[in-house]
This record gives C-alpha cells, structure tokens and sequence, in this order.
C-alpha cells in the first residue's frame, strides 16, 4: 500500500505552497509575487510533456511576476523509466507567462552526465544565469536578479555575481543548490533554491532520512522558508524525483514567494 501510494499516486498530485517573506532589504511598496518551479526531472512516465504543460497552466493561473527555474530539469530515474527529448519535454516552458518574464539557472543532474538538457534549456528562449546578475524592472520597480552556477559540476563565484549588481537596488540570489546559502552576503533580500526534494520520502515521526539528504549540512536547508543570521531563503520541495520514483509526505509543489518590505502592507 505505501508502495503504491508512494509511487502512483503522490508524485502525480500537486499542490501550491505560499511562504511570504518580510525584509527591510525588499525597499519598494509593492509586493513581488514571485513563483518558482524547480526539479522536474524529466522522465516517462513520472514528468512528461504533457504533465509538465498541466504544471505550467497551473502557474499561470497564479498571475506570477517572474517565474524562477531552479535546475534538474534532466531525468535521475532512469532505471525506473523513460528518457524524454529534452526540446519536446521543455517545450511548455514556453508557454509560462509572468508580468516580468522567467528566468533560470541549471542543476547538477544538467550537467552531469552529459546530456543535452541546458542546450534545450537555452532553446526555449529563458535566460539561463551562470554567474550573472540582470537588472529586472517589474511594475516600475528595478531589482537585481543574480543567478548562480551549479555547486556540485560548475564553478559558482558569489564575489563575480554580486559585482555585477552595481548600485543599492534590491537582489534576488537563485541557486540550485541551498549549501551556497551558508556563504550568502547579507547585501541579498532574499535567495531562493531547490536540490533537496523536501527530503523526497518522509517517515511519520521520523522525518527525511538524512543519510541519503544531498547537502554537506544535513536537514539546515532541508525545505521551507529559512531566517539565518538575518538572510532569508526559500527552499522548494520540488516536481520530480530522483533515484526512486518515490514521494512520501513531499507531494510536488509549486512555491510562490511574496516579498514584501516590512514597512508597507498591501
């Protein structure tokens, strides 16, 4: 029975979480409603095309202002299914529509093993950030958006990101990887990440198992909204699986995350 649950039917469901963050550091009245898609994991019959497409209506429905692609769009179970193209499994990616456009950066199982997947990422026309930081303007609001590369494969350089975000504006910091966040400069209003499936399978009482967790710092960044020394980030649990096709207590998310500065209420 927790098999079956475990494998046909939570990984199918889908529900949106809201985490709402409040920070001097957001310096504008209006509120950013910022929603993030992260960990797809592209794999028949776990994420295809045509769910991937359900997930993209499901956030447009959301009315996002900018919408954040946090990697692993790359398959990791491949020997419970099978590959999707990575053009046709990232075309409804195009169809995402947000006040301020969508962004991305890319995730370890992108880049290793090697495999097409940031090329077709680059296809659908969504910049991909490697160690860059653009310049947003978003209801008559300018921010930073900074995106890093992958911890594990690439070579993320905060100091070179965080140069390129030349003036006082606000910065938004999306990683893959929640790890970086230990090193994160105080200067960022909020960073975003994936990676960590929410811990993927649950046990009551018991938790994720943190043996097999990716992280150098066990549950520290496991999921959620996180205030650390004064820093916020937000961890997705993700769409896809990898290893098992197995979700327990970690049904897929989308997140959406309102920024707002702690002196303005709309």
């Amino acid at each position: 029975m927790f098999l079956s649950y475990a494998a046909l039917i939570e990984p199918f469901s889908l529900k949106v979480t809201t985490w709402t963050v409040t920070t001097g550091k957001w310096t504008y009245p209006r509120q950013l409603r910022i929603v993030i898609l992260t960990d797809l994991h592209m794999m028949k019959p776990w994420m295809t095309a045509g769910h991937l497409d359900d997930i993209v209506q499901a956030t447009n429905k959301l009315d996002p202002d900018v919408v954040l692609l946090l990697g692993d769009y790359a398959g990791a179970t491949r020997h419970f299914g099978w590959p999707v193209d990575p053009d046709e499994g990232l075309a409804p990616l195009k169809k995402l529509t947000s006040v301020c456009g969508a962004y991305a950066v890319v995730g370890n199982h992108d880049i290793h093993p090697p495999s097409h997947w940031m090329d077709a990422m680059a296809r659908t026309g969504i910049p991909v950030l490697k160690n860059q930081a653009l310049s947003v303007r978003c209801h008559g609001q300018e921010f930073w958006l900074a995106g890093l590369e992958d911890l594990w494969w690439q070579h993320p350089n905060l100091d070179k990101t965080l140069a390129q975000a030349t003036d006082k504006k606000p910065v938004i910091m999306m990683m893959h990887n929640p790890d970086l966040f230990a090193e994160m400069p105080g200067r960022v209003a909020l960073s975003v990440a994936g990676h960590m499936h929410g811990g993927q399978v649950k046990l009551p009482f018991i938790g994720a198992v943190t043996a097999v967790l990716p992280s150098n710092f066990g549950q520290r960044y496991l999921y959620g909204h996180i205030f650390e020394n004064g820093k916020d980030l937000v961890v997705s649990s993700g769409l896809g699986m990898t290893g098992l096709p197995l979700r327990f207590m970690t049904p897929p998310e989308i997140t959406v995350v309102l920024l707002k500065n702690k002196n303005h209420y709309e």
